[in-house]
């Protein structure tokens, strides 16, 4: 396989930090941030379920990451998901009850390989 394209993205929870919906959002946004033109006009693939798509998330309490969720994100072609303990967990406002929620960020790389 040959990579084709590289592309990140980052996911943030200002409120109630669910290390999923952290890694959802930095999937879409690498995703949002490319346009895979070239994959049919050069022939780079007969199909787009040729392609191979593999997932780099980083981000506080990795075994929380709820696997599956992040991979419908990608819509075609052969997944793979590597989640590892990165990002940032940060203090955030102030409650009611005197204590801080958190401010939680994920950090994603897509990397997309065609044969």
């Amino acid at each position: 396989m040959r990579r084709y394209l590289v592309e990140v993205g980052m996911g943030t929870d200002l409120h109630h930090p669910d290390p999923t919906k952290c890694a959802v959002r930095a999937v879409r946004d690498a995703i949002y941030h490319c346009s895979m033109l070239g994959l049919k006009e050069c022939n780079l693939l007969q199909s787009i379920k040729d392609m191979y798509v593999k997932i780099k998330i980083c981000v506080p309490f990795p075994e929380k990451v709820d696997r599956d969720a992040v991979l419908k994100e990608i819509p075609y072609g052969q997944r793979e998901l590597e989640v590892a303990d990165g990002g940032l967990l940060e203090e955030g406002s102030l409650l009611r009850d005197g204590k801080r929620d958190n401010i939680m960020v994920a950090v994603a790389a897509v990397t997309v390989m065609v044969p």
